[in-house]
């Protein structure tokens, strides 16, 4: 399956936490007609992979647009001034980095590892089915699971057809920690995974990835 990706890196710094305002701010400069950078349609929410992403690349906010994502970022670039205002600060900012991409996603015969920062992967409901698992062994199982079925989100809301079964492995848990979202506390994973799935760099898997969650990238 070939992947259409563009993607766009500014050349001001933020905190991770002032994601979600960066959002508001390119929404703002495109306008809330453009659907796929927000998400919703009139007063329901678009269920289905975010097709525009909205994350960090080291310290600097970036957008990923993935397929028809792509097209709708011609919109964004109608723009010749980058001001925005976020959380009540004037940014003045100017493009770093620009990429077209293509990216052909499959199945492999061999294993590729990949790092997953911020992975938001257990909802309320399975958090409390995982902190009862006592085996360390079961806990991986589950948390497979669960990417498993995060990739397979992100086959469907690319078009994508897996016709054979997904292998997956959880090296190591290199961290776990509680993050704030929503007036929710949420449980966030850094982790190391095994799959003979082909995925592109720096898009998300899991639950708020156009908030800059469960950002992937391959390891050597």
């Amino acid at each position: 399956m070939k992947l259409r990706l563009f993607t766009a890196i500014f050349d001001f710094e933020m905190a991770r936490r002032e994601i979600p305002a960066f959002r508001g701010a390119i929404i703002k400069k495109v306008g809330r007609e453009s659907i796929l950078f927000h998400n919703h349609s009139g007063n329901k929410f678009r269920y289905g992979y975010p097709l525009i992403q909205y994350k960090l690349v080291g310290k600097n906010p970036a957008i990923i647009c993935i397929n028809s994502g792509y097209d709708e970022s011609l919109k964004l670039f109608e723009n010749t001034e980058w001001n925005f205002n976020i959380n009540n600060k004037a940014v003045h900012a100017s493009i770093k980095h620009l990429s077209f991409d293509y990216f052909e996603c499959g199945l492999t015969s061999s294993v590729v590892k990949y790092r997953i920062n911020n992975w938001y992967g257990l909802n309320e409901q399975n958090f409390k089915k995982y902190t009862l698992l006592t085996a360390d062994s079961e806990r991986k199982e589950f948390l497979e699971k669960i990417l498993t079925g995060n990739i397979l989100s992100f086959a469907k809301g690319i078009n994508w057809i897996v016709d054979a079964q997904i292998m997956l492995s959880v090296n190591y848990i290199q961290n776990r920690r509680f993050f704030n979202f929503k007036n929710n506390k949420i449980a966030g994973f850094d982790l190391i995974f095994s799959t003979n799935v082909l995925l592109p760099d720096k898009i998300g898997l899991g639950k708020s990835v156009s908030r800059g969650f469960g950002i992937i990238r391959k390891v050597a």
